[in-house]
């Protein structure tokens, strides 16, 4: 997969060249130019400023609820401070228990510390549609989630992009920094403009950005597209998959049946 991302961005970069000839394009960047000088940015040219929302209160899970449901799905608890999905028996009866902040934002700053079991596996999903009788991701991209060292499907994949930290099933995390499973992980995301960062933490992981000719090859090469042979192919994912950051979207964390915990959950709007 490594090669094949490089191969994915030397195409999208030339077409990006192209395209940038054109007047439309240099004045859309004259007036990001100018909002950029009014507002301070961070290192990777994120806006700085705006006031962070405490999405957990460490007693209660107001403001959650299951993923096309209005309750809370079964093995959601709040226990010693963090939300905690005590994992279930039957691995493969995930269903529709994942778990989802009942508001939805398009660009953001959004923070969350985990703690895995041993061999488990979950994932943060964000700007996700609700779709009835369609899994959330089918059109969300998945932060992914793991015990790297115990979990199989750290090895699935390509070159590692089903490990911890990594757009499951598209892009790898370079540098690999996680901690391993009984230990409290920081994990970041950033969504500004349709550009996507990763963090684990405090080191940046990763960068994509939706709606672009690399996006639409990274999906093209995934167990989501339409010419999949992978024995885990979701076809029904393509055309939501290429929607992905047009819209704002809910954040939701995984029912994957593996017992995980989260604490310290906050967003900032961009």
């Amino acid at each position: 997969m490594k090669k094949i991302y490089s191969s994915i961005m030397a195409v999208a970069l030339f077409a990006s060249a192209l395209s940038c000839t054109s007047g439309n394009n240099n004045n859309t960047n004259n007036a990001g130019t100018q909002t950029a000088q009014t507002q301070a940015l961070d290192s990777d040219g994120i806006p700085t400023g705006g006031e962070w929302i405490t999405m957990f209160d460490g007693k209660t899970l107001n403001g959650w609820r299951g993923y096309c449901r209005q309750d809370v799905p079964q093995g959601w608890v709040v226990e010693d401070g963090s939300i905690t999905y005590k994992g279930s028996d039957n691995k493969a009866d995930t269903g529709f228990g994942d778990l989802i902040y009942d508001k939805k934002f398009k660009n953001f700053v959004f923070e969350i510390e985990w703690k895995i079991d041993k061999a488990g596996n979950s994932g943060i999903f964000y700007t996700a549609q609700e779709i009835e009788g369609t899994p959330i991701y089918y059109s969300s991209p998945e932060y992914q989630l793991l015990d790297n060292e115990n979990m199989p499907d750290a090895w699935e994949g390509c070159d590692g992009n089903r490990q911890a930290g990594a757009v499951y099933d598209m892009i790898m995390p370079d540098p690999q920094p996680v901690k391993p499973y009984g230990n409290w992980n920081k994990t970041r995301i950033v969504v500004y403009n349709q550009r996507v960062i990763h963090y684990m933490n405090d080191v940046k992981i990763l960068e994509f950005q939706f709606g672009t000719p690399v996006w639409r090859a990274l999906v093209d090469h995934s167990k989501f597209s339409k010419f999949s042979t992978s024995p885990e192919k979701c076809p029904e994912a393509y055309d939501l998959m290429l929607q992905c950051g047009k819209q704002p979207g809910y954040i939701g964390m995984q029912d994957h049946g593996y017992g995980v915990c989260f604490r310290n959950i906050r967003i900032k709007e961009l």
